[in-house]
């Protein structure tokens, strides 16, 4: 079990073993927000939703621990499993947590959450509610955005595109599929959807993995990337105008794995579609 499961569990064994959903999303993020001894890997990230800060991953691994026996997951509660033994933390993230638990345990629910929305406005942009929605998502410029989501989870990859303004997720990998919850092709479709993001794929677009060997320095990639540029780009002319034509209608980013935009062909194809398109190219993780 990793720490940010472990911190969950903490957080519910600390509110007498049993809370809403809601209330225990709304302390994960608090708890994000404050967290010195954790690190951020070992936390969730969120996304302005429906009722304020949410996380995809939250929900899902809240699913996992009941799977694995340590809580039960009910219509709007979560519980834990009596019969489950505590998962230690370490030291100072054990602190903060319970630093954390003991300062809202009697803060009701209704309250906790409007100090949220008060005090982390960008999380009410989608809020159910327009009433409550403080700030609203950007929407950017056209431009051919790049993106990779290597060390991202899920939610900090989606809260990256909407506080960039992007509208479309361009998916260019060959095969979308992944270890990481959220990526593989049909999670990720859902889930942008879910936020107002419209989702494309292009397999056609990428690069065969049987090219992928091999690749230990930047001459390396250099020559795969050449290659692409030679044997896949002109065979796909159909293709680069289809998302040329995404791209200039409003703001899209082209997504594949890997973190340094350097190591992926989506430079190069970026390149072409600025060619079509007259448009600059923008990696988001810059």
């Amino acid at each position: 079990m990793i720490s940010r499961q472990k911190s969950l569990l903490r957080l519910i064994e600390n509110e007498g073993g049993e809370l809403s959903k809601l209330r225990l999303v709304k302390l994960a993020f608090l708890l994000r927000q404050r967290s010195q001894a954790a690190s951020k890997g070992g936390l969730y990230d969120f996304i302005p939703y429906l009722h304020g800060p949410y996380s995809f991953t939250l929900n899902h691994e809240l699913n996992a621990l009941e799977r694995d026996g340590w809580l039960r997951v009910m219509d709007s509660k979560v519980k834990i499993v009596p019969s489950s033994a505590s998962a230690p933390l370490d030291k100072a993230f054990l602190c903060e947590i319970d630093q954390l638990s003991k300062e809202f345990r009697w803060v009701p629910t209704e309250r906790l959450v409007a100090d949220v929305y008060r005090d982390f406005p960008w999380y009410t942009a989608n809020a159910k509610n327009e009433a409550n929605r403080a700030v609203t998502v950007p929407k950017a410029a056209c431009a051919v955005f790049t993106i990779g989501y290597e060390g991202l989870m899920l939610d900090a990859l989606l809260d990256l595109l909407l506080q960039s303004g992007i509208k479309r997720l361009v998916d260019v990998r060959r095969n979308p599929v992944a270890r990481r919850f959220g990526f593989h092709r049909s999670t990720l479709e859902r889930h942008c959807q879910d936020v107002g993001i419209t989702y494309n794929h292009f397999p056609e677009l990428g690069i065969p993995s049987s090219w992928r060997t091999e690749l230990d320095s930047m001459p390396a990639y250099e020559r795969l990337f050449k290659k692409y540029e030679g044997e896949i780009l002109p065979a796909q002319t159909h293709s680069i105008e289809a998302v040329s034509a995404l791209v200039a209608e409003g703001p899209s980013a082209l997504m594949c794995m890997e973190a340094d935009c350097r190591c992926c062909h989506r430079t190069r194809l970026a390149r072409k579609v600025a060619v079509e398109t007259g448009l600059p190219v923008q990696e988001l993780r810059e």
